[in-house]
């Protein structure tokens, strides 16, 4: 009972900063944009349910995979180590269109926009979540889109692709962004 109720507190105070970035006017004092975003995907990935990990081993860790020019400098290396359901976080880079197998989040760079119809179609038979600030990643088929409005980190989400990929997304994310597309009416 006791863990049960500091795991609620931990997961409160992640959604917490969530929102925080969410709704600050600013990036938040002393942070740069790629810190931010890399804070969403850490919240991403600790707010999203992906089907067990039975086929790579419960120990097996939990990969933020990025596929391209690495945007995030050592943003992300905050991140290793930490723990996302039960698994400790890796961050791996230079990520190939053949190693997506083994990613549960997959950050899209903007050096590879020109190949993103493949990279969606090669992630797309896997339960891994792609994100990516591309311009209109969403609405080319990718899941969670970040985007910059008045100094702001926003996103949108394709929920249909989420859905597709056999994750689900907590409604408590789903609340803060800017658009959900692909809701069944």
């Amino acid at each position: 009972m006791l863990r049960a109720k500091n795991v609620w507190r931990r997961g409160a105070r992640g959604l917490a900063f969530l929102v925080a970035l969410v709704s600050s006017h600013a990036f938040p004092q002393g942070l740069a944009e790629y810190q931010v975003k890399a804070a969403f995907l850490f919240n991403f990935a600790r707010y999203t349910d992906w089907p067990s990990p039975a086929a790579s081993g419960h120990d097996a860790p939990f990969s933020v995979c990025i596929i391209g020019r690495d945007p995030f400098g050592d943003e992300l290396a905050v991140l290793e180590g930490k723990i996302v359901h039960d698994r400790p976080l890796r961050v791996r880079r230079g990520v190939a269109l053949d190693q997506l197998q083994g990613c549960q989040l997959l950050w899209v760079s903007e050096s590879e926009e020109r190949r993103l119809a493949a990279i969606l179609r090669a992630a797309a038979p896997y339960p891994v979540m792609t994100v990516s600030d591309i311009e209109g990643f969403v609405e080319a088929g990718g899941m969670i889109g970040l985007m910059v409005i008045e100094e702001r980190v926003r996103f949108d989400v394709n929920l249909a692709a989420v859905r597709q990929a056999n994750l689900h997304v907590s409604s408590q994310v789903l609340k803060l962004a800017r658009n959900v597309t692909g809701v069944k009416g």
